[in-house]
Parts: structure tokens; sequence; C-alpha cells
């Protein structure tokens, strides 16, 4: 490892960077100089004062970041860039631009809560801003080195966000848990790394595949190695799922959510869950597309593993939130749901290479998802009395009336995350189900049927506590103690969250569109995957390209 570190900065001191290459981390650096900014902002605060004018900077540079994503979609690079280590490409703008607009919404609707709570200090804005740094980098990096200092990059200020509310024991104990657990689950990623670029000689995304393919080329080689490369691949899978909050890497999920600040577990919620999913894809489909590696049905790859994930997930999520008296504990149990559903997807999408294009109800269903957590959680931040935040059920009792627009927000966001038409919620799961049971017709195999059923199902059943938010909100009598905080900030981060959930379910086709240039322009895919890309680049402007009518298991 160190040998390799030598020769890449001896690299970098012999071949700097061309100037296009610059390019790849304009969002980043964005969102770097905002934070930079902030520090000294808060540095020069005038005390006694407030402090909403740094939060609303801090959106507006992410805004900018925002924008810079919109400005480069039509710029990419077919290789990566800085010596390997990124990629510059729709798939990493888009997730990029995903966790500015977490960043937005959270951060807009943060000062008067954190005033509620006492708390209202300008390093709550710098480490949301070194998070959504985290996050753009995550999606862009090309190799295993340069993902791994993005999360924790992300990670370390995230847990600073969990525990904020250093004068409540749940925020400390939230942060602690989240801390320790963390740092574990990192270090089995790091480690499985290390096996990776023992056996393969690389970290380097596609350099990786190229040293698989190398190993699987020996029968002799592939024996002696095959467990070893497993071994490895499930404790990076791990690591990346801890993040993902899915079965059975969710234990931390429950206590960090109900301790943590309501505006941060938003954040948290989306943001880390979609930097997860953007680097699980960049691993599995660019370093681990190989058939050895994949598996199948039950041929015990990493397929097998993400399909044993969802099915935890979508259980367990479900029918533990049923019992939950805390509203944001079944949250937590939700968000735990939401990722087996995205796990459905990644599943059926990168089962065969005919599938490819299917990752776009992916990326369609992870955008959905963060605007409806993101009003649901800002909607409780909203609901503060006595510096608490609104949480169980009796606490939202009649709010419906009492506070009509925050009434009308937590019920669009429980419809979205129900999966209730008109709302985006409603499409994304409609899209990610559709994967499946497509993927299941064409290739005849019943576990994609079983998957997409089991999911279905469990999603009927989480209806009920969704609607349960909503008959205390407008069928209970009024619970006398409710507050709220009155500050149009907030409401415009509830008013965005709304119009989007509503938006994105009547009128999804442009942010379908972008979900399909994105996986389409996804850089680094394997050479399987290319002709399916290539069809997909002729038709973005109609309905993907259907696989052939039959495939079988070996036609990858």
């Amino acid at each position: 490892m160190l040998s390799l570190l030598t020769q890449m900065s001896t690299l970098a001191v012999l071949t700097p960077p061309a100037a296009s290459e610059y390019v790849a981390i304009i969002p980043g650096a964005i969102v770097a100089l905002t934070a930079l900014v902030v520090i000294l902002l808060d540095v020069f605060h005038r005390q006694e004062t407030s402090r909403d004018y740094i939060g609303y900077f801090s959106a507006i540079g992410l805004g900018v970041a925002l924008l810079s994503c919109w400005a480069l979609w039509d710029t990419s690079h077919s290789t990566p860039v800085f010596f390997g280590m990124l990629y510059a490409d729709r798939f990493g703008l888009f997730f990029a631009g995903l966790a500015c607009l977490a960043g937005i919404l959270s951060m807009i609707a943060a000062p008067r809560y954190l005033a509620a709570n006492s708390m209202d200090r300008g390093e709550y804005y710098m480490l949301t801003l070194f998070g959504v740094l985290g996050m753009v980098f995550m999606a862009n990096s090309a190799d295993l080195l340069s993902m791994f200092i993005a999360l924790e990059v992300m990670s370390i200020p995230i847990y600073c966000l969990a525990a904020f509310l250093r004068k409540d024991g749940r925020s400390a104990e939230a942060g602690l848990k989240y801390f320790i657990l963390g740092a574990f689950s990192t270090g089995l990623m790091l480690y499985g790394i290390a096996i990776i670029y023992g056996l393969t000689g690389a970290t380097n995304l596609e350099m990786i595949a190229e040293g698989i393919a190398t190993i699987m080329a020996s029968p002799e080689a592939a024996a002696s190695s095959d467990r070893l490369l497993t071994f490895g691949i499930l404790l990076v899978v791990s690591g990346l799922a801890f993040k993902l909050a899915s079965f059975p890497f969710h234990i931390w999920t429950p206590d960090v959510y109900t301790g943590s600040p309501s505006t941060a577990v938003g954040f948290m919620a989306t943001g880390v869950k979609a930097a997860a999913i953007a680097a699980l894809l960049r691993v599995l489909i660019v370093a681990l597309y190989a058939d050895e590696v994949r598996g199948g049905f039950f041929g015990l790859g990493w397929m097998d593993l993400l399909f044993a994930m969802a099915a935890g997930s979508v259980i367990l999520g479900n029918l533990v939130a049923i019992a939950q008296t805390n509203v944001k504990r079944m949250l937590a149990y939700s968000s735990i749901a939401h990722a087996g559903y995205i796990l459905v997807g990644i599943v059926a999408a990168n089962s065969r290479s005919a599938f490819f294009l299917y990752n776009d109800a992916v990326l369609f269903y992870i955008l959905t998802y963060t605007v409806g957590t993101l009003g649901a959680f800002g909607a409780l931040a909203y609901l503060t009395r006595n510096g608490k935040s609104a949480e169980t059920y009796e606490d939202l009792s009649g709010v419906g009336f009492k506070y009509p627009i925050v009434g009308l927000v937590l019920t669009i966001c429980m419809l979205s995350s129900a999966g209730i038409p008109p709302t985006a919620g409603f499409l994304g799961k409609l899209y990610v189900f559709r994967a499946a049971v497509s993927a299941g017709a064409q290739t005849g195999e019943m576990a994609f049927i079983g998957l997409a059923i089991l999911a279905i199902l469990t999603s009927v059943a989480g209806v009920y506590y969704y609607l349960k938010v909503i008959v205390h909100l407008y069928m209970k009598p009024l619970n006398p103690r409710v507050e709220a905080l009155e500050h149009r900030g907030a409401l415009l981060s509830l008013g965005v969250a709304a119009f989007l959930s509503l938006y994105l379910g009547i009128l999804p086709d442009g942010a379908i569109k972008m979900a399909r240039e994105a996986i389409v322009d996804m850089k680094g895919a394997p050479a399987q995957i290319q002709p399916h890309i290539e069809a997909g680049k002729l038709k973005l402007s109609q309905e993907y390209p259907e696989p052939p009518q039959k495939i079988s298991r070996t036609d990858n």
C-alpha cells in the first residue's frame, strides 16, 4: 500500500492534471469554499445576535454548487481524471446535485430550530457542508482509496451532527453509538479494500475488474483466491450497507434517528443513503461485474447477498415500524424498508447486462425518497416546543387544523412515503417493482417475482403507520402543548419538499430522463454493458429499449 501511494505521488509530480480535469471537482470545490467562508463568518460573528444569515449563506453556496451540476451536465470525461481517482460523468453529477438539494432543504430549516434548542452555532452549517463535500466525492470516486477518504470526510461531520444537541443526553448517546458502530464498519470496509488490493494489485475500480478477470482466467488462481476475494467483497459491501442502513446493518438507525436533531436526521437519512448507493453502484458495476463474483440465484455471489439484504430490509423495516409510538423511530424503520426497495431495484437491474438501464429506476426512487423524507423531518422540526421537537403520534394530534401548512406538508410526505398516487413515492415504487417483475418475466427466474411480491405486500402493510400520522393530524383532539417555530425559512423548506413530492409524481418525465442520462453516461462500465448503453443513448427521448423476450441464465 505504501509503495502504491509513493508511485501515485511521484506520478502527480511528473504529470500534473490537465486543465480540463478540474471540471470534475467544481461542485465539490464550491462546497468546500462555502464551508471555509462559513468558518470565517462564524469567527467574526457578533455575539448575542442571530446566526440565521450563516444558514442562508450556506444554502446559497449549495445552490451554486447545484447549479454547477446542471451547467456541467453535458461535460464528461471518458476516462478517470486526477490520476484515476475520480470520474467526471452525469452519474456523479446526479448524486452531487442530490446531496446539495438535501443540504439546502435541511439548512434553511435549521436556524430557528437550533435557536429553540439553545444551539444557534455556526458549526452546524460547517459540518453539514463538509458532509455534502464527502457525498459529492463519494459519488465521483473511481478508486477505493478516494472513495474511502470521501466516506470519512462525510462520516465524521455526520457523527458530530448526531451529537450536536449536547445538552440533550439522547443526542450524545446517538452520536456515540453512530461513531462507534460507524468506526467499526469503516474498519471492516478498509480491511476488505486491503484484501482486494492484495489479490488484484489495484485499488482503481477498472483495474480491479481487470485483476479479477485475470484471476478467474486461471483455474488454479481462481481456486486459491475465490473464497478470499468473496470475503473481501463482503467486507466492502458491508461497510457501504451500514451507511445505507439496510438489514442486517441497520441496528444503529432507530436510536440515532431518535436522538439526533430533527433537521440533521433528515439530512443524514437522505444524503448519506444517496452517497452510499452511488458508491455501491460504482463498486458493483465497474469493479465487481464479472459473472464469477456477481453470481446468481443462488450462486452465492454479491447478487445473492443483496437479495437477502433486500428481503430482510423490507420485512423488518415495515413490520417493526408498525409497532412504534415515536414518529422519528417509525421513520427510522421506514428508512430501512426504503433501503430494501432500493436494493430490489439494484438486484433486478444488475442481474443481467441486458437490464442495466433499469438502474434509472433506482436513481429516480432515491430522488423521490429524498424529497419526501426531508419534508417529513422538516415538519417534525418545525413543531418544536420548549426546545423539543414533536416526536410521538400524540404530539401531532390536531396539528393539521392548528397549523394547516405543516399538516398539509406532512400529509403529502406521508402519502409519498406510502406510495400513494399522485405523489412521487408512488411512481418511485412503481418503477422499482416494475423492473423486478420485468426481469423475472424475461428470465423466467421466480426469485425476481417473489422478491417483487414480497416488497409490494410489505409496502401495503407499511401504509398503516403512514396513515396513522394523518389520522392524528386531523382526527384526534388537539394537543394543547403543541407549538410551532413560525419561521419563514423553515416554511420555505417544507413548501419545496411538498411541491417536489407532488411535481415528481404528476410530471416525472424530466427527472426520469435525467436519471436515464446519468445511468447511460456512467463511466467505467464493463464491456458486456456497452451495447445496452449505446442503445440507451440512441433512445433517450423514448422509453428505454426492453430486453429480449427471453433471456437465459448464461446470457450475461
